[in-house]
């Protein structure tokens, strides 16, 4: 038997990414052959019987694809460039935030919260008992629902007639215990209604058959991998200074976004030269740890979008923006007068702009209003149970690394870089939008390893 081939597997994924009309710029897919792929290892990293391996490998190719044609159209067409990408280390992208250091301490030493601010405001991480809502619990009907602390389990726990806070149940088997007797006394179905009533984050553990059953997942599965939508044609063209060394020197971002997807677009965008500006407020909650990695290549501003002062300082910043990153819950952004549609009728003809929206559920469908993170998505789609199954269980458990987060978060980069790739062209303004949802239905379609593998 010939040995697997993580190489050739990976561009066997890379050129699947163009099925079902991916909006990708003209002639991009000539491009293929500016990827070169290398490899340490044959065999794939993560330990997982879906090809997520293979699918970050290709990703990162497609990535590599669109900043070829964005260089040669900043530097010249004649210019020499090639996409490289180590297939080993473009499958440790889902888990660099669990590798970062500052000055050699890793995210969870002690030492490292005296070097971050603590954004975990209302608890979930800190107090393991509220940690321990987000899980997936066994229901009255015999399924199975993941429930979501999202950035505050009071709601949730709450609505099971859990108390918000229990320092008596402070241990990981204890708390999970507890929430699992509340969760026994409902269906999935009812304990689904209950969740959409408080508008918090949750979902049903589905298989595969039964999301590709479901209005949304027929939506989702023939969607491509990322939407595209010219907002308006008459801005004039973005330009750009051939002074700045790095393929996105001079582009500013807006990042508005938290927790893991939205943040690595920005992160990405980055490493290309792009000046991120990260807009949060000290009132909100988010994730500390994670502004280790996440918040590299950044700067940070506090702001209160709604005062009068924090929206006069943002719309001053909206002057000279080219990208706005919008991770919020869908609608939160434009409830406050910044959605992609206020912008384009405040610039429209003046000065184009791309905006990046990233979300659980994704534009369209009957899901899509749903607030959702990465566990939600593993479980409405079907990963959960393929990886449960795959360890020999009859029941869903979540992959070992936030591989939903991190695909969505890949296709944004992706998704933006061809955007930008039509200002520089083309002018206008453009909308796009990345999911949760849809990385992991397009992981799913690429089907398990050989049983050998």
């Amino acid at each position: 038997m010939a040995l697997y081939s993580t190489i050739e597997a990976s561009k066997e994924v890379l050129l699947s990414t163009f099925d079902k009309d991916l909006p990708v710029l003209p002639g991009i897919r000539e491009l293929v052959d500016s990827v070169e792929f290398s490899t340490d290892s044959a065999e794939p990293l993560i330990p997982i019987v879906l090809k997520a391996h293979e699918s970050f490998a290709a990703l990162k190719g497609l990535e590599g694809m669109i900043a070829v044609a964005l260089c040669k159209k900043r530097f010249g067409e004649d210019t020499k460039v090639k996409a490289l990408v180590n297939c080993n280390h473009a499958a440790l992208f889902p888990a660099m935030s669990f590798l970062s250091t500052v000055d050699g301490i890793p995210k969870w030493g002690s030492e490292m919260k005296n070097k971050i601010m603590d954004t975990d405001l209302n608890h979930v991480y800190s107090n393991i008992y509220r940690r321990m809502l987000t899980n997936i619990y066994r229901t009255k009907d015999g399924g199975f629902y993941h429930l979501h602390a999202s950035l505050d389990a009071t709601p949730t726990l709450k609505a099971l007639g859990l108390p918000p806070y229990d320092e008596g149940k402070n241990e990981k088997k204890v708390a999970q215990r507890a929430i699992e007797v509340s969760t026994q006394r409902y269906t999935s179905e009812d304990l689904d209604k209950m969740i959409r009533d408080i508008k918090q984050a949750g979902s049903p553990c589905l298989t595969r058959a039964e999301f590709l059953a479901s209005s949304h997942g027929k939506h989702i599965s023939s969607r491509p991998l990322f939407e595209l939508s010219q907002l308006e044609s008459t801005s004039p063209t973005l330009k750009l200074s051939l002074e700045g060394p790095n393929i996105l020197s001079g582009v500013k971002i807006l990042d508005l976004s938290r927790v893991i997807a939205g943040p690595v677009i920005s992160r990405t965008l980055a490493e290309y030269g792009a000046q991120v500006l990260r807009v949060t407020n000290h009132n909100l909650p988010d994730q500390s740890y994670y502004a280790v990695d996440f918040n590299f290549g950044k700067r940070t501003i506090d702001l209160d979008l709604k005062s009068s002062e924090g929206r006069q300082a943002f719309e001053k910043l909206l002057e000279d923006v080219d990208v706005i990153v919008d991770g919020y819950r869908p609608g939160a952004i434009a409830k406050l007068g910044y959605g992609p549609d206020e912008l384009r009728k405040r610039f429209s003809g003046k000065r184009g702009f791309v905006y990046v929206k990233e979300s659980c559920y994704g534009d369209g469908g009957e899901w899509s209003d749903r607030p959702g993170w990465q566990q939600i998505a593993d479980s409405v789609t079907g990963v959960s149970w393929a990886n449960g199954q795959a360890l020999g269980l009859e029941e869903p458990v979540a992959p070992p690394f936030p591989l939903a987060d991190f695909g969505a978060g890949e296709l944004g980069c992706i998704a933006t870089l061809n955007a930008l790739h039509h200002r520089l062209t083309k002018g206008g303004s453009y909308y796009t939008s990345v999911s949760l949802v849809k990385y992991n239905d397009w992981l799913m379609s690429l089907r398990s390893y050989p049983e050998e593998i």
